[in-house]
């Protein structure tokens, strides 16, 4: 985005080819007669503009990054949950509430089995690969 002064500086002395010799046009003079007849017609508002579009641009700037910490903040919280039911399924947390000391075993038995083979899952085509690698 271009800022205020660029565009009066563009405004005021534009780039184009050489005229020929002599020659001169007339939007040269009339330019910075009309830059300065909007100025003093708009008045203070026209510093109201700038600091608004500043404004503006910051607060879009915050917003959108404030949209992605939100959604990978709700994205650990969903990975979170998934892991803490792959791990620790609803029926070995009912068992161990019961507060016997068979069930509470049971549980727990089931809870470690379950992890052992949730890593054994998704560690095996690691492993697998490595192999892979180690043969080439």
């Amino acid at each position: 985005m271009r800022t205020l002064l660029q565009l009066v500086a563009e405004f005021l002395w534009p780039v184009r080819a050489i005229p020929p010799p002599g020659r001169v046009s007339r939007d040269v003079y009339l330019r910075p007669v009309v830059l300065l007849i909007i100025v003093l017609l708009v008045g203070p508002e026209l510093f109201a503009v700038v600091e608004l579009t500043t404004l503006l641009d910051l607060l879009g700037a915050t917003m959108f990054l404030f949209a992605f910490a939100v959604a990978y903040k709700m994205l650990g919280v969903a990975l979170l949950k998934w892991l803490l039911r792959a791990l620790v399924p609803g029926e070995c947390v009912t068992l161990m509430k019961t507060r016997a000391p068979s069930a509470v075993g049971l549980g727990l038995a089931l809870i470690s089995v379950n992890g052992l083979l949730l890593c054994l899952v998704c560690f095996l085509p690691y492993v697998g690969f490595e192999l892979l690698l180690q043969k080439l």
